[in-house]
């Protein structure tokens, strides 16, 4: 008789609180500012807890705050869904307190690291070296610390940290499993000219860049899709309140100099967006013929969307996912002055598609074999797009 194993209840947690600000409701008219914290200050977080729950046969939400006794009572692991939480911007020790607080094994998903560059030397704060020691403590044989790239892994091993690449779990949202191969068909049957452009934000120091994307999406009737910071989503919101600050005023003057601020605040109406959930996202991506940008979420959900995208990687997390993932990418300094649709419809070569495909289901073997050792069930999805 075959006893079959038990699986961990699993408590994911999300570190943004977008959903219940909409099962509050409030979404549609919450301002500028209670919706980029409700995103975890990026929207573009929502693709990667999104893959999550999408590659778990069960899971359910919690938060920091949900009582230990409540969580413990609920589940037999902990899920974090990560960002770029290695480097000196960041001190976990909010984190070690609250995780040794659990008191129930933990695995941390998507996890990266963020510098200047790839190859930059990072130090972690002390806070952050006590919330790893707590995860990597309860791990047993199994990996706790799924990371975005060999970059990040490199990091954590010369702080004495295990970890296994994965890259990041908003590759797994669609079901489809030769993505790259229609991707690159497509381009081959006559890409289109109206971009989806990830945008980036008006703090560069060079701020040429980015005003040839806008001027691609002016010129192709694209779309500018806002991913950060606030005043970024403020101009997709256009909302009156949102576009009356200093620095929405200096958001104007930098990212479109030519208008006056009513004219911005128009232009944003007309061409800027911001969305909540990944669903829409793509959904909304689909209208469009290929995405670029320095937004690596803007792309690689277009990407899942069965539409051609380049990465433009302004550091060491955008490069860093896209070369893990086997998604074309260059440098956003070197954002060319010719033809952007010529740039994507180059670099998805039959190729091209076929190694991100590959590669895909490489690392969909990976994550599957790191959950199925935390005994976590597996999405059909995420099973099937192991091939």
């Amino acid at each position: 008789m075959t006893v079959s194993k038990t699986r961990r209840r699993v408590a994911i947690l999300p570190n943004l609180s977008i959903r219940q600000l909409g099962d509050a409701g409030r979404i549609p008219t919450a301002d500028a500012a209670t919706l980029t914290e409700a995103l975890g200050g990026n929207s573009g977080n929502v693709a990667y807890v999104d893959g999550l729950v999408a590659s778990l046969a069960a899971s359910h939400m919690i938060t920091w705050s949900t009582p230990p006794e409540i969580v413990r009572a609920h589940a037999d692991i902990l899920v974090v869904a990560c960002a770029n939480q290695l480097g000196d911007h960041v001190d976990l020790s909010g984190w070690a307190a609250r995780l040794a607080a659990f008191g129930l094994p933990v695995l941390l998903v998507g996890l990266g690291a963020q510098a200047p560059g790839i190859g930059a030397t990072l130090a972690l704060k002390d806070g952050t070296r006590a919330a790893l020691d707590v995860v990597a403590a309860a791990a047993g044989a199994a990996p706790a610390m799924l990371v975005r790239g060999a970059y990040t892994a490199e990091i954590l091993a010369r702080n004495g940290y295990a970890s296994t690449v994965i890259g990041c779990p908003s590759l797994f949202l669609s079901p489809t499993r030769d993505l790259g191969g229609r991707i690159a068909a497509r381009v081959v049957a006559g890409l289109g000219t109206r971009p989806a452009i990830a945008a980036g934000h008006h703090h560069h120091a060079d701020m040429a860049p980015e005003h040839r994307l806008i001027v691609a999406a002016d010129r192709h009737d694209g779309c500018y899709i806002v991913q950060h910071p606030e005043t970024m989503i403020a101009l997709a919101r256009s909302d009156l309140a949102d576009t009356q600050s200093v620095d929405f005023a200096l958001l104007a003057q930098r990212l479109l100099p030519d208008l006056d601020g009513a004219q911005v605040v128009e232009w944003g109406r007309r061409r800027a967006f911001v969305f909540t959930d990944s669903q829409t996202w793509m959904s909304f991506l689909r209208r469009y013929d290929y995405a670029i940008g320095p937004r690596f979420h803007g792309v690689a959900l277009a990407i899942q969307a069965e539409r051609p995208g380049v990465v433009l990687h302004v550091d060491s997390r955008t490069r860093e996912m896209a070369e893990t993932m086997a998604i074309p990418s260059r440098s956003f300094d070197d954002d060319p002055v010719s033809d952007l649709r010529e740039v994507v419809a180059t670099a998805w070569t039959a190729d091209a598609g076929a190694a991100f495909d590959t590669r895909r289901a490489a690392l969909a073997k990976t994550f599957r074999t790191a959950l199925q050792a935390h005994d976590i069930a597996v999405s059909a999805r995420l099973s099937a797009l192991c091939g």
